[in-house]
């Protein structure tokens, strides 16, 4: 796919949802058909306007896309089908986002879709209404903003004390070791595990894979002349181990990945060019 098949824009919430939700985003596409393979993903809130889809996470069977739909947190790339033309809106959700909307344990929801409305009721129908009828932008990110906001006045309190602590500790070192993560909250590392599986979907090892593998496809896309040992940032045994844990988490190799027109360098192009100076820092990776 490449950049003149879709548009890919990028929006901000409303400022109060800004601990909860990361950014929105505005995908269409005319093609009849397409395909892609899309990265480990923090939890994603998606409105299917137009269009049918669905996602296969690493080696599972395709799950339908419903039109209001809640994708938990994933561990893996995945492999995202649909058959057009195709109008998708999107929110990820950050991980106090996920304990203060849903509630309910990430890990139960890993590499999973369900139908939004089991969540949040009949708001999530109107809202999928009323983006199915806006033909502006502006509009669809208002019924967005209007939806979340609704959310959020039954939210319970996100321990946000770990949330920042732990979104902290996967963004801002290459090689995120558990240890730090648990020094950082003074607590127990099971205590640490109990937190990480409910608000973030995994334990904090998978957590660290994921996102260690995550900066480095980013590192990557921004400077390939560097080569894989820049990207990999002495996180990484050596070179197979470098591709294996890519491949497993970005859901292709490297080479493929810095490919001139590759589908997720053109949106990691799209989304640097915006510079949303509202998006967390996690968001900047996942």
């Amino acid at each position: 796919m490449n950049q003149a098949a879709f548009s890919l824009r990028y929006f901000a919430p409303a400022a109060p949802l800004r601990d909860w939700v990361s950014s929105y985003y505005l995908f269409e596409s005319n093609r009849p058909a397409l395909a892609d393979m899309l990265r480990a993903e923090l939890p994603q809130v998606r409105f299917l306007i137009a269009g049918y889809g669905s996602f296969a996470f690493g080696q599972g069977a395709p799950q339908s896309i419903p039109p209001a739909a809640l994708h938990g947190p994933s561990g893996v790339a995945a492999r995202f089908e649909a058959v057009g033309p195709v109008r998708l809106f999107g929110a990820g959700l950050l991980p106090a986002g996920w304990a203060a909307l849903v509630g309910a344990g990430a890990d139960a929801f890993a590499d999973r879709i369900i139908d939004l409305s089991d969540v949040a009721g009949p708001a999530a129908v109107r809202a999928w209404i009323q983006m199915a009828e806006a033909t502006r932008a502006r509009d669809i990110v208002g019924a967005a903003d209007a939806f979340f906001l609704l959310l959020s006045v039954q939210a319970k309190p996100p321990p946000l004390w770990f949330t920042r602590a732990a979104d902290s500790w996967l963004a801002s070192s290459p090689d995120p070791k558990v240890d730090d993560l648990v020094s950082a909250v003074n607590m127990s590392a099971r205590q640490v595990e109990r937190l990480c599986l409910r608000v973030y979907g995994a334990p904090p090892k998978a957590l660290s894979r994921k996102y260690r593998a995550l900066q480095a496809a980013v590192r990557f896309g921004l400077n390939p002349e560097a080569g894989w040992e820049a990207a990999a940032a002495g996180a990484f045994y050596d070179q197979s181990h470098f591709i294996r844990e890519f491949k497993l988490f970005v859901g292709m190799t490297p080479s493929r990945f810095v490919d001139r027109g590759a589908p997720w360098i053109t949106r990691l192009t799209i989304a640097k060019r915006q510079a949303l100076v509202t998006m967390p820092k996690l968001t900047r990776v996942s």
